[in-house]
């Protein structure tokens, strides 16, 4: 699996503003074949859907491995400036079982996700643990993000300036500063982003959304595209009403009746192929760059 950005720690996503990049890789059968059994309505807890990750534009994200690397010198280097403040610092374990969530690129692509949680997020995926560290300690790790604060203050901790994001802020941006391709990331995230908006004039893919629509109306429910009840407000509450469940459970079953996951995920890919011919020089600038950063990620885990 692919990803589009090194993820980051639970708690640092919500106080650095990062968020875990969805899957992105090559290869894979597609939606709803024997490789995907999710999507047919087998045990998804044996492999979830996926289709950013399979995406031609997949390829020009982080693999996995790369991912790790680049995750890793980041926590070693965090270490490094934590000890130069007199905090031992060890970052949290992740879950070993945390299950990883469906692609949702295309509206509810998990039966069982849809039976648990409707179109709520699977919060069984949803890293919880927090950095061992005591409470005064945070500013340090996470530095102005940390609490609300004025925009010119600085942060201090016993008397030393703490950098302004942070000791886990200033070291994903050193890797950043240094390896990163903005030119090439700007083009890939485009292409991720108007194949996606032009997926949904594609004729072949409004045919399957209007043979979606009249297969929910079979059932009682009157939507135009998968992605209305995704975003309806009814369903956007606390709790996982009868209701909800009940329209993700047809939801599903209508997009495995009209192979519409497969005909949106096939649409956008012949999409994306011929935006990236057009980029062919960027983009593999960019992939240049992913691949250097994550040998220099390398060295600093290997130097520890």
């Amino acid at each position: 699996m692919r990803r589009l950005a090194p993820a980051c720690l639970a708690l640092a996503a919500a106080l650095l503003g990062c968020s875990p990049g969805s899957g992105q890789s090559e290869g894979g059968g597609p939606a709803g074949s024997a490789e995907n059994p999710a999507a047919s309505g087998g045990p998804a807890a044996a492999r979830q859907v996926t289709y950013s990750d399979r995406l031609p534009i997949a390829r020009y994200s982080y693999t996995d491995a790369e991912n790790a690397a680049i995750e890793s010198a980041q926590q070693v280097l965090t270490r490094r400036c934590m000890r130069t403040y007199g905090i031992t610092y060890e970052p949290p374990k992740p879950g070993a079982d945390a299950p990883e969530p469906a692609d949702r690129r295309y509206g509810l692509s998990s039966a069982s996700e849809a039976a648990r949680f409707g179109y709520h997020p699977n919060h069984d995926a949803l890293p919880t643990e927090r950095p061992a560290l005591p409470k005064d300690a945070f500013p340090v790790l996470y530095g102005k993000r940390s609490a609300v604060r004025g925009g010119g203050e600085k942060v201090m901790y016993k008397g030393k300036e703490v950098p302004s994001d942070g000791c886990f802020g200033q070291s994903v941006g050193k890797l950043s500063k240094e390896y990163d391709e903005p030119a090439g990331a700007a083009v890939a995230s485009r292409i991720a982003t108007e194949s996606y908006r032009e997926s949904l004039t594609d004729p072949s893919v409004r045919e399957g959304f209007r043979k979606w629509s009249a297969c929910m109306r079979n059932s009682s429910f009157r939507y135009a595209s998968p992605m209305d009840p995704m975003n309806s407000s009814e369903f956007q509450g606390k709790t996982v009403s009868a209701k909800e469940k009940d329209t993700a459970a047809a939801d599903l079953r209508c997009k495995e009746e009209t192979g519409l996951l497969d005909i949106w995920f096939q649409a956008e890919s012949r999409i994306q192929k011929a935006d990236i011919e057009k980029n062919a020089e960027a983009l593999e600038k960019l992939r240049t760059a992913h691949h250097e950063k994550a040998e220099a990620a390398r060295r600093i885990v290997a130097e520890g």
